[in-house]
């Protein structure tokens, strides 16, 4: 009965862990195709049902207690933020449609960087954002100010769509870096620089804008996963040893009761 006892307490160690983070996973799962559902719709132009599926996800949020599951206060300002502001583009007829489309894409791409394990959706937009980069340092080779003017905003506009969610994945410190660079970018002491000083500063930019691609917190496994894994681990292997143990001790007073007869 003992034997049995353990067995199923195994088992159990073994099941419940999974069955949590399945439940969890399956809850994140849910919010992110609602909130794709919502850009769907939007890219569609579609924008009073997507603001309903915006409100769909606000409701379901609230019900599965997804807060409750954040990492950080950090996730939760972006998701509601970026939420908001979803809401009230999707709502104002007078924005732009592309303006409009864009918020929610921000909004989509948070939720995404908080459920996704690995490869977030926004690290696919490298290429958009370092080719805008790279439009920058055309417009200040050539000296052209109107032109640098006009890609400086295309790329401000861009990385302001990522950058919720490059706070979400990356290291503080590689963060604080390109915002940094992009204040500078912007600030009259860069454009009183000589030209040979700017290419410079740029050339350290280009690599810090490229260093939050590099450094993504998501290539990590997950640190909550890995310890319930070493922990229910670390319990199996206890009760096996137990349960050797004691099966060793039975054996050896069964011998020594035998050698007594």
């Amino acid at each position: 009965m003992r034997r049995m006892a353990v067995i199923w307490i195994i088992m159990i160690l073994c099941a419940f862990p999974s069955a949590v983070f399945a439940t969890h996973h399956d809850e994140w799962q849910r919010l992110d195709k609602i909130s794709d559902q919502a850009l769907q719709l939007a890219k569609n132009k579609r924008f009073e049902e997507a603001k309903d599926v915006l409100n769909y996800f606000s409701d379901e949020f609230l019900k599965l207690n997804a807060r409750d599951r954040l990492k950080s206060m950090d996730e939760w300002r972006a998701i509601t933020i970026t939420h908001e502001n979803a809401l009230k583009a999707i709502t104002a007829s007078t924005l732009p449609a592309e303006d409009r489309i864009d918020q929610v894409v921000q909004f989509r791409l948070v939720i995404d960087a908080v459920h996704s394990n690995y490869q977030p959706l926004w690290a696919e937009m490298e290429s958009s954002i370092m080719g805008a980069f790279q439009e920058i340092e055309t417009a200040i080779e050539s000296g052209d100010e109107q032109q640098f003017q006009t890609v400086l905003q295309q790329f401000l506009h861009q990385y302001e769509i990522i950058e919720p969610s490059v706070k979400i994945d990356v290291e503080p410190a590689w963060a604080k870096k390109a915002d940094q660079d992009i204040e500078q970018l912007q600030s009259p002491s860069f454009h009183a620089l000589d030209k040979a000083k700017q290419q410079e500063q740029l050339a350290q930019m280009r690599q810090d804008l490229a260093a939050l691609f590099n450094h993504m917190k998501k290539d990590e496994a997950d640190s909550s996963l890995l310890w319930v894994m070493i922990s229910t681990g670390g319990m199996i292997i206890l009760t096996l040893t137990y349960v050797g143990f004691r099966k060793y001790r039975g054996e050896k007073q069964k011998a020594r009761s035998h050698e007594e007869q």
